[in-house]
C-alpha cells in the first residue's frame, strides 16, 4: 500500500487540488523545519529536518535511521509539518476580518460555530469562525462541503480502567450452579413495537476506500431508521495509520443519512440499545509490542440520533490476564450491563454503574456458540451441548434449561417471543417456550445442520432462515423441508466483513436486512444498506403444493444393497457396521431387488508434496510428501448420487514439539471407524431439492432470481454433483 492510502482525509479531499499548487506547497518549507515524511518500507510517518531545497521544491530531509542519521530527496506531497498530524487540511496563515490578526496554523476540525487549530508550538486554540476574514471563511465551507463528518474532530479515546473482579473467575458464578431440573415457563419478550423499517435501500458514498460496514441495527421509528458503522479495518498488529469510525443513521423512509457522529481513531461498533441512547465500541490494545497479543478494551458512549457528536461514558480493559485474541462478542443488555464473551466459553456481565463484574457465566459446548438473546434483552439463550440454557440475562441466574438428545449448534428466539428455535444436526426442534409440558416439534433439517450453519433467523411464524459460510436457506415448518436457497452476490454483499460478533445481517419482520458494497469502474465507490421482503420474487409460486414426501426418495421399508471395497481386511468390519446402520433406520437389506446402492470405499489418492509453515517463530518450514487414505462412504439411486461422506489422512492443524509432519503422516492408517462414525438419515430427498426449489441472488438491486447448482449436504457439508 502506497503512502498516498494512509495519509489523513484531508490528503483524499479534491479541494486540495485548488487551494494547493504543488509551488505554493514547496514553498511552504525552510532549511531547518521540523517536519514528517512518508516511510513507504515501515508504512508509517517519521521525524525528520529539511536540510536543504532545491529549485525543483524537492526537499533533502535528514532522518533517524536506527543509530545513524540518514538523508534523502523527497517530494513536498509527502512531507507536513509535524504539527500537521491529524489536520483536516495543510497548515496556512489564518486572518483575522480587519487583517490585523494572522496565525500560522494547521485546522484540526470545525467544532460548531468555531475552527479548532494547531500553531507550530503545538499548542491548540478554537477561533470563532464569524471572526476570520472572507477568504478563511469560504475555505472553512468548501471544507466542511468536501468533507462533512470529517471535518469535525473524532471525541478523544476513553481511558481504560480496570473493573473490580475482573481477575477472580469464581465471582458470581451463577450461570454453572443451581439451575432449574425441570422445564418452567418463562414470559414472552417479543421485540420492541417500534423496531419496524420500511422496504427500500440507500446508498451513500466512502470517505476511505478500505472502509467497510461494521454494524447494520435496525432501530425503527417514524423514519425507520437504521444504525451503520462505517469503519477502516484495523489490526493492531500491522503499522497501519488507524482512521476514525463513523456511525450512520440511515432513514429508509426518507432515503437518506440524517446524521453521522465520529469515533476515536480503532474504535468499531457492537452494538446500540436504543432505550438507553448508548453505544458499545471495542478497541485493540497490544500486550508485548508489535508482535504481541491483542487484548480487547470496550467502550461506552451516550449518543442519539440527532446528536452532532457522541458522549464518553466509560472504558474498561475486558481481557483476562494471559489476554483472548479471537474478535470480541458482546451486547448491551441495558445502558447499565453487558454482556462479553471474556474468554473461550466464559461469559463475563458487566456493571457499568458500578465498574464491576456483575456475573459469569461458563458454557459446556463444543462450538462456543456465543448466547441469543430474546426481543428486549430479558433472556439469555445459551447452547450447550445437549441442553439450551435459558438466563436472566440482567442477574446471570439460569431459570431453566431445554435439554435434547443431541448436541446443539444454534438456537433463535422468535420475534414474539412464544418460541425458541434449535438446530441440531440432522434435526430443527422448536420448543414453546410459555409452556412447560408442550412436547417440542421435531423436523427434519438433513441439508441445513451441521457445522457449517452460522446463523438462524424466524422469517415468520412457519419459516425460518439459516445463514452458513456459503448461504441461506429458508425452511418451510409445515412441510419439514428446505424451499429456497439465497446467495450472496460476491465481491459485493461478500465484501461486507462478517464475523460472529459483528451484526451486518439480519431478518426483522420477515424482511432480510442486509449491507452491500458498491462499485464504480473496477473500484469500492461506496456502501449501501437495503430492506427487501422475504421470500422475495417467484418462491411463492415455484412451491406452493408441494410435500416432502413426495420429495424422498428414500426412507424405513426401502431396499439397500450394501457393496463394501474395502481390502479383505477391512470389509467383514466395515460390512458389519454399515449393516447395522441399514437395520437402525428401517431400511432392507436387499442384494438382488434394490431402490439404493450403498458403496464404502478405502482407496489411496493421488501422492502430494507440499510445504508446511507454523504460526510463530519457533519452528522452520517442513517439506511433506505423502499419499491420502481416503475412507468414502455413499449412496446412490441409479446413476445419481444421493448421499455421500468421506474423509482423508494428512497432515492435522496440530503436531506434537517431538515429531515432525512427516512423521506424523507415516503413522496414520485406514480409518476404518469411520464407516461407524457416519451418521446416515433414515430419509433422504431428491439431491436437486436438498436445498431448495430455486435460488434467489441478494445484490444491491435487491433480491433477484437465479437458477442454483446441484449442491447436496453430507454431515452439514457441501458437496457438488455432476449430473
Amino acid at each position: 500500500m502506497n503512502h498516498k492510502s494512509k495519509f489523513r482525509a484531508w490528503l483524499f479531499a479534491p479541494l486540495l487540488l485548488f487551494l494547493i499548487p504543488l509551488v505554493a506547497e514547496a514553498g511552504k518549507f525552510k532549511v531547518g523545519d521540523v517536519v514528517q515524511v512518508w516511510d513507504d518500507w515501515k508504512d508509517e510517518w517519521k521525524n525528520g529536518t529539511v536540510v536543504d531545497i532545491n529549485r525543483r521544491g524537492e526537499l533533502l530531509i535528514e532522518t533517524a535511521s536506527y543509530s545513524s542519521l540518514k538523508r534523502e530527496v523527497y517530494q513536498p506531497k509527502v512531507v507536513r509539518f509535524a504539527y500537521e498530524d491529524g489536520a483536516i487540511g495543510p497548515a496556512r496563515t489564518w486572518t483575522d476580518s480587519s487583517g490585523t490578526f494572522k496565525i500560522m496554523a494547521a485546522p484540526l476540525g470545525i467544532v460548531n460555530d468555531k475552527i479548532r487549530l494547531r500553531r507550530e508550538d503545538m499548542s491548540e486554540i478554537e477561533v470563532p469562525i464569524a471572526k476570520l476574514g472572507d477568504a478563511d471563511q469560504r475555505l472553512i465551507e468548501r471544507i466542511k462541503a468536501e468533507m462533512g463528518i470529517r471535518a469535525v474532530p473524532p471525541p478523544k479515546p476513553i481511558t481504560p480502567i480496570r473493573f473490580a473482579g475482573t481477575d477472580n473467575e469464581n465471582l458470581n458464578a451463577f450461570g454453572s450452579v443451581g439451575y432449574a431440573e425441570e422445564r418452567i415457563a418463562i414470559l414472552a419478550d417479543p421485540i420492541p413495537p417500534y423496531m419496524v423499517i420500511p422496504q427500500g435501500g440507500v446508498g451513500f458514498g466512502k470517505y476511505y476506500e478500505e472502509e467497510q460496514f461494521g454494524l447494520i441495527q435496525p432501530i425503527g421509528g417514524p423514519d425507520g431508521l437504521v444504525l451503520v458503522s462505517a469503519e477502516y479495518p484495523v489490526d493492531p498488529r500491522k503499522a497501519d495509520k488507524f482512521d476514525r469510525t463513523r456511525i450512520a443513521w440511515i432513514s429508509l423512509k426518507q432515503k437518506k443519512i440524517t446524521k453521522e457522529q465520529s469515533l476515536p481513531d480503532g474504535e468499531m461498533v457492537l452494538d446500540y440499545h436504543p432505550a438507553s441512547h448508548r453505544l458499545l465500541t471495542y478497541r485493540y490494545e497490544l500486550e508485548g509490542g508489535r508482535f504481541g497479543r491483542r487484548k480487547t478494551v470496550l467502550s461506552v458512549w451516550e449518543v442519539l440520533p440527532t446528536d452532532e457528536s457522541v458522549e464518553p461514558v466509560v472504558s474498561w480493559e475486558a481481557y483476562p490476564d494471559d489476554g483472548y485474541d479471537k474478535e470480541p462478542w458482546a451486547r448491551l443488555i441495558n445502558g447499565n450491563l453487558v454482556l462479553h464473551r471474556f474468554a473461550d466459553k466464559q461469559y463475563v456481565g458487566w456493571d457499568v454503574a458500578n465498574r464491576s463484574v456483575a456475573y459469569r457465566l461458563f458454557q459446556d459446548h463444543t462450538w462456543s456458540t456465543p448466547p441469543t438473546l430474546s426481543g428486549t434483552a430479558k433472556y439469555g439463550f445459551l447452547v450447550e451441548n445437549e441442553s439450551v440454557r435459558i438466563f436472566d440475562a440482567v442477574t446471570g441466574t439460569t431459570i431453566t434449561k431445554l435439554i435434547t438428545e443431541n448436541r446443539i449448534k444454534l438456537a433463535a428466539p422468535s420475534e414474539d417471543g412464544s418460541k425458541l428455535a434449535t438446530l441440531e444436526e440432522n434435526t430443527l426442534t422448536i420448543w414453546n417456550l410459555t409452556d412447560p409440558i408442550a412436547e417440542p416439534v421435531a423436523h427434519p433439517a438433513e441439508s441445513i445442520g451441521g457445522s457449517l450453519a452460522k446463523e438462524m433467523y424466524w422469517v415468520d411464524g412457519d419459516m425460518l432462515m439459516i445463514k452458513n459460510i456459503m448461504e441461506m436457506i429458508l425452511y418451510d415448518l409445515n412441510e419439514g423441508i428446505a424451499i429456497w436457497n439465497y446467495s450472496l452476490e460476491y465481491g459485493t454483499v461478500t465484501a461486507v466483513k462478517e464475523s460472529e460478533g459483528r451484526q451486518t445481517m439480519g431478518v426483522l419482520n420477515g424482511h432480510l436486512v442486509y449491507g452491500a458494497e458498491l462499485r464504480a469502474n473496477g473500484k469500492r465507490a461506496g456502501l449501501a444498506v437495503g430492506n427487501v421482503k422475504l421470500p422475495g420474487p417467484e418462491v411463492r409460486e415455484k412451491t406452493e403444493g408441494v410435500k416432502r414426501d413426495d420429495l424422498v426418495v428414500l426412507k424405513p421399508g426401502s431396499k439397500i444393497r450394501l457393496e463394501v471395497r474395502c481390502g479383505n481386511t477391512h470389509n467383514p468390519t466395515v460390512y458389519s457396521a454399515l449393516l447395522a446402520k441399514i437395520q437402525e433406520n428401517g431400511w432392507e437389506l436387499n442384494q438382488e431387488d434394490y431402490d439404493a446402492v450403498m458403496h464404502a470405499d478405502i482407496t489411496l489418492g493421488e501422492t502430494v508434496t507440499r510445504t508446511y509453515r507454523f504460526f510463530g517463530f519457533y519452528r522452520a518450514p517442513e517439506t511433506v510428501t505423502y499419499t491420502p487414505i481416503i475412507s468414502k462412504l455413499d449412496i446412490m439411486v441409479g446413476d445419481t448420487t444421493i448421499w455421500v461422506n468421506r474423509t482423508s489422512t494428512g497432515p492435522g492443524f496440530f503436531v506434537n514439539a517431538d515429531e515432525t509432519i512427516q512423521q506424523q503422516v507415516d503413522r496414520q492408517k485406514e480409518d476404518v471407524n469411520f464407516f461407524t462414525r457416519s451418521r446416515i438419515p433414515a430419509m433422504i430427498l431428491d439431491p436437486k431439492y436438498g436445498r431448495g426449489f430455486g435460488s434467489t441472488k441478494v445484490s444491491t438491486k435487491g433480491l433477484e432470481p437465479t437458477s442454483m447448482r446441484n449442491m447436496i449436504y453430507a454431515n452439514g457439508r457441501p458437496v457438488f454433483l455432476n449430473n
